[in-house]
């Protein structure tokens, strides 16, 4: 009986082990770092790009703010031009960009708020950043 106990928990543990990886082999590619914006109001605006460069998604996270949205990692897409680069997602069923770029300052739009808040590039927060936990985050919340 102990060897069967024995053979179980043995089997159990290298299902688990075996698990974990699976699951590692499955985390997608991301960006080596987090890139913050902090603005009004305490406002923060973390941005991650997730898959290939190719892809042009990133992983947005807004914190600080009385919306819906705060502290929710959502994925968007990216928009890169000569003039800026623009995060949107959908929102109804429409594109609805969220934060625009320039220079390192940027607006970052809210579902039903009247006018944006504005956000600067952030080095001390981006460096406080951690990719690897930021999509951590978002794949334990999906």
């Amino acid at each position: 009986m102990k060897i069967f106990a024995r053979s179980t928990a043995l089997l159990a543990m290298l299902l688990a082990l075996a698990s974990g990886l699976v699951q590692a082999e499955e985390r997608p590619e991301v960006a080596p770092k987090v890139v913050a914006f902090a603005g009004e109001q305490g406002v923060k605006v973390w941005t991650l790009r997730i898959g290939a460069r190719s892809e042009n998604q990133a992983l947005v996270q807004v914190e600080g703010v009385d919306h819906d949205w705060d502290m929710r990692i959502q994925r968007m897409d990216v928009e890169k031009n000569a003039d800026d680069t623009r995060y949107s997602t959908q929102v109804d069923g429409k594109k609805f960009v969220v934060l625009l770029v320039r220079n390192g300052w940027g607006e970052l739009y809210l579902p039903g708020e009247a006018k944006p808040m504005m956000v600067g590039y952030d080095n001390g927060l981006s460096e406080q950043g951690n990719a690897q936990a930021f999509l951590t985050d978002y794949l334990q919340a999906k």
